[in-house]
């Protein structure tokens, strides 16, 4: 669904889509308010999570910790996120490239 101009909020039915494993893309449209803490139960997910490119507010759920099976492409660039990185996102060490949160208003650094 990238570049799609979709907007509004992402719908947190999308959590119960529980058996995907790769290439969740809602990147490059007009989304806005917050990341559903539901998106957390996409536990299967290995590669491609991207939500970049979109006017998504708030905080990263902490709840994005339980997405540890990605090991690449876990994309939140260019939002409009704020607070601090939650330290559960600590638990994606399977993650070897592409873990990006530029342009947005983070104020920690990545958790170990």
């Amino acid at each position: 669904l990238k570049s799609n101009l979709l907007s509004s909020a992402i719908p947190t039915q999308l959590g119960q889509l529980n058996q995907m494993s790769t290439t969740f893309t809602l990147s490059t449209n007009l989304l806005s308010l917050a990341i559903p803490t539901q998106l957390g139960q996409l536990g299967q997910m290995s590669s491609g999570f991207w939500l970049g490119e979109n006017s998504l507010l708030a905080a990263i759920p902490t709840q994005l910790g339980q997405l540890d099976q990605m090991s690449s492409a876990f994309y939140l660039w260019s939002n409009s996120l704020s607070s601090t990185v939650p330290t559960q996102l600590g638990k994606l060490n399977q993650i070897t490239s592409h873990f990006s949160f530029w342009s947005n208003s983070l104020s920690s650094t990545i958790p170990t």
